[in-house]
């Protein structure tokens, strides 16, 4: 099953610190910490809790640009499943930042700009990518 909104997103500065903290102070238990590039050639270092829908997202500062530690630890983007890629970055008169490309110049995964939303930045995911992260998350386990 597919579901719409199915993680949150949270920027921290240490995120093996963070995962700790959330596990102590609120019980949340998280996968190991992954690494991972994106399209904008930073890497990102990041984990998801194994109690969701949403998920917790934790999201370790790298970078100048939206994962920077420019911004403000806490709250960072709401994780979104949509059909339409193309008609969604339009919408958003593609204030939108590549987070991961796609066929035909229709990108899989994009997150907004906060001032396009009330400063509120969403990552959408296109609807196949998100079912099969969704899968993912699903099935995982503590160790």
């Amino acid at each position: 099953m597919n579901e719409p909104f199915f993680h949150i997103g949270i920027l921290v500065r240490d995120v093996e610190a963070a995962r700790a903290d959330f596990t102590a102070k609120l019980g949340v238990e998280f996968e190991p910490v992954h690494s991972q590039q994106i399209a904008t050639g930073e890497t990102t270092r990041f984990c998801y809790s194994l109690q969701g829908p949403p998920y917790l997202e934790l999201c370790e500062m790298t970078g100048s640009g939206s994962w920077s530690p420019e911004q403000p630890e806490g709250f960072h983007h709401i994780g979104v499943s949509d059909q339409d890629m193309a008609g969604r970055c339009a919408l958003f008169g593609n204030e939108v930042d590549l987070i991961a490309p796609g066929d035909n110049g229709v990108p899989r995964v994009v997150l907004t700009r906060p001032e396009a939303l009330h400063g509120v930045r969403v990552e959408y995911f296109d609807e196949k990518v998100a079912e099969m992260f969704q899968g993912y998350l699903r099935t995982r386990t503590a160790s």
